[in-house]
């Protein structure tokens, strides 16, 4: 058992056969065992529309660690205005706001108090995606570990941090079983960049409908950037994009339920109001914590100055009339309110067959604040950060990789894959060399968008065609959209860190059916 592993109270856990497996995915019959509960988050709000932002964990003045204690825990609050179950962290739909600096510690202890819930041998989940219980022989990717399963078991990935894969850091393939605490401890390198990552939810085969049901918040490292003056003014406001689906019981417990409505909240709320003055400047960091939305954000009769992508800074600033976020994408921008007062919509934007029509409405009030805009540069990739976001040349490429995303099967037995193989908890993967830069081509062989994400190390786009919104070329990213037949072109460095770590769609659902794979940083 790992050093930092702490048995807080032992339950016991049933054998995971190919029945006991997709126990997770069968109703849990909530009514007659709701589990414990966190703090009551319902009742809070301090007007009937405005935005609520989640509450900030910063490291102290003068200190080097946040000791932080999550909970993964039933929440019973209104949503939209009905009661709902659902899992999250501390009880409610805001979780904190991890603000740190580089090279801080973040120690982060997180507590299962998610109930194991025995189902019986021969309970099965309803069809989804072509996913059932088969009561033949095994059918590679479609029975075993790529189907929905173990709704509360869980564990934590701290998305777009570069750090060490191997525990007590960012080690995803561990599992924090009910009544256990894992003590995650991150040591953020003095180089890091600053900039808007999440942290979230990431067991295999539960992490769609655990980060549905709002197990992520937002991990901000904090630093140059954010002392630049103009920006330093600005009103921070951090935006959870949060899919929160319910069935009629208010409750998440079938993956079925995933795909109920298009709704897309914001901090818990439905459809919330911004309130600015009149020439006032907020700095927006917008997190698409969804499990499956894919969405361009407009501002009417407003255009946005984007600071950074994917936890990483720009060089300089640079002026967007929309924001494409794909699951799993982050960005930073500085939004100046017009002159004149009115109420304006954040649109959702139409993607891939789904409209998500107006996110937000922003009201411009009658008082005025003639704020100064920051516009010009940032960061330097050449001085800052040690050089590590300088772009990769052609003498430091020493390997170049085709990665294709693809199905298997045929309905209603199919599964996600990569390269032709569903995830398998026992492979080799791929492997690479520390201190190595490689070069991507990643191809998507099925008509669905796939979010490429990978852990630990950011990757420079090259090319990206047929997204909603261009992306520039030379962008620091860690998740990027794939389109239906579509090609991506990256490259990314492996720097300071060993060890087996993963990559895979961020449309999570794909993920927890096969669509991912490790990769192992060889020394």
């Amino acid at each position: 058992m790992d050093d930092n592993f702490d048995m807080i109270r032992r339950v016991s856990t049933p054998a995971f056969g190919r029945r006991a497996l997709l126990a997770g995915a069968a109703t849990l019959a909530l009514a007659a065992c709701l589990p414990g509960k966190g703090d009551d988050q319902s009742g809070v709000e301090p007007g009937p529309d405005d935005l609520i932002t989640p509450k900030d964990e910063r490291t102290a003045s003068g200190a080097h660690q946040l000791d932080v204690a999550i909970d993964a825990v039933y929440g019973y609050y209104a949503l939209a205005g009905r009661q709902v179950a659902l899992r999250g962290y501390g009880g409610g739909p805001r979780p904190s706001t991890l603000r740190v600096k580089a090279g801080d510690t973040l120690a982060l202890d997180l507590s299962n108090r998610l109930p194991m819930v025995a189902t019986a041998a021969g309970a099965t989940m309803p069809a989804m995606g072509g996913h059932a219980d088969h009561g033949g022989a095994a059918v590679p990717g479609v029975s075993g570990i790529n189907v929905p399963h173990g709704f509360n078991l869980t564990n934590m990935h701290v998305h777009g941090l570069h750090v060490s894969p191997r525990s007590p850091a960012d080690n995803v393939l561990l599992t924090v079983e009910p009544g256990q605490t894992q003590r995650y401890r991150y040591a953020i390198p003095a180089n890091h960049p600053c900039g808007l990552n999440f942290y979230h939810a990431h067991q295999h085969g539960s992490v769609a409908l655990q980060v549905a049901s709002g197990m992520a918040g937002a991990l901000i490292v904090e630093g140059k950037v954010d002392a630049i003056e103009r920006i330093a003014k600005a009103k921070d406001v951090v935006m959870l994009f949060q899919s929160l689906p319910v069935d009629k019981r208010g409750q998440l417990e079938s993956y079925a339920t995933l795909d109920i409505g298009n709704q897309v909240y914001i901090n818990g709320q439905k459809r919330p109001n911004i309130p600015m003055k009149r020439g006032e400047v907020q700095r927006w960091r917008l997190v698409n914590a969804t499990h499956n939305k894919f969405l361009t954000l407009r501002l009417q009769g407003h255009g946005l100055v984007a600071l950074g992508f994917d936890g990483n800074p720009l060089e300089t600033t640079e002026r967007c009339e929309a924001i494409f976020l794909a699951p799993g994408n982050r960005a930073e921008v500085l939004v100046k309110a017009s002159g004149t007062k009115g109420v304006y919509s954040l649109e959702g934007g139409s993607n891939y067959g789904v409209d998500y029509g107006s996110l937000a409405t922003v009201s411009v009030g009658g008082a005025k604040d003639n704020m100064k805009l920051h516009e010009g540069p940032l960061v330097s990739y050449a001085k800052d950060f040690d050089g590590h976001l300088r772009p990769i040349q052609d003498q430091e490429i020493v390997r170049g990789r085709r990665v294709a995303f693809g199905q298997i099967g045929t309905l209603p037995n199919w599964t996600w894959t990569i390269d032709g193989e569903p995830f398998a908890a026992d492979e080799k993967g791929f492997t690479a060399k520390l201190g190595t830069a490689e070069e991507w081509v990643l191809t998507n062989q099925t008509n669905d968008p796939h979010p490429f994400h990978i852990h630990i190390n950011p990757f420079q786009v090259l090319e990206a065609d047929g997204l909603p919104v261009p992306v520039t070329k030379g962008r620091w990213m860690d998740t990027i959209t794939v389109p239906p037949t579509g090609r991506v072109r990256l490259r990314t460095r492996y720097l300071d860190f060993d060890g087996p770590f993963v990559f895979h769609c961020h449309t999570l659902a794909h993920e927890d059916q096969g669509m991912m794979r490790l990769l192992t940083v060889e020394i």
